[in-house]
């Protein structure tokens, strides 16, 4: 029997995405293979594992395009550690490998027409196991959060590179928006 390959998933990734345009189409149709991936650890080197410990987490580049779409990371969570809101300006389809990632979902309720201002209430909240597998759209604002006591580690796909995105993170009690560039190993 033969495993499901990070080469595979790449092909299949391009597949999708050369046949459909609707965001909620790719994502729904990249689920079961995020899933089917992050079930398959042959491919996960020891490095995957590695946090940067300023950011309190470590993203590895597994594949990008030359135009940046279609960015792979491995992403390691410290315990205890994580992202606070954030959104991403491209689709997101994230499946747990190892641990645990708590996701705190957000509603923005302000119009966003004040640079640098943003008002949000959370939503809704769950945690990701491994195998479980979570979407957001590029308005989507969550927060990730390792709740568990082992780094919690999960294959991320987004439909451009994050630092070529535009995103932002934000600050609820400040209330503010920020752009959002992270460091990628």
């Amino acid at each position: 029997m033969t495993t499901y390959s990070l080469k595979s998933y790449i092909n299949d990734l391009r597949s999708i995405t050369k046949e459909y345009i609707d965001q909620n189409n790719i994502i729904e149709k990249i689920k079961p293979l995020a899933k089917k991936i992050a079930l398959n650890r042959d491919w996960i080197k020891p490095e995957y594992y590695n946090v940067d410990p300023e950011q309190g987490f470590g993203l590895h580049l597994l594949h990008e395009e030359q135009d940046h779409k279609l960015a792979i990371f491995a992403i390691a969570w410290a315990p205890n550690k994580g992202l606070a809101p954030h959104n991403h300006k491209t689709w997101a389809v994230v499946a747990g490998i190892q641990g645990q990632e708590h996701e705190t979902n957000y509603t923005r309720v302000d119009d966003g027409s004040k640079p640098g201002y943003a008002n949000l209430i959370k939503s809704h909240e769950e945690t990701l196991l491994p195998g479980q597998v979570s979407c957001c759209l590029p308005e989507d604002i969550h927060s990730v959060w390792n709740n568990g006591n082992e780094v919690a580690l999960s294959i991320h796909t987004y439909g451009l590179h994050l630092n070529h995105t535009g995103r932002s993170i934000f600050n609820m009690e400040e209330k503010t928006e920020i752009p959002c560039i992270v460091k990628v190993q």
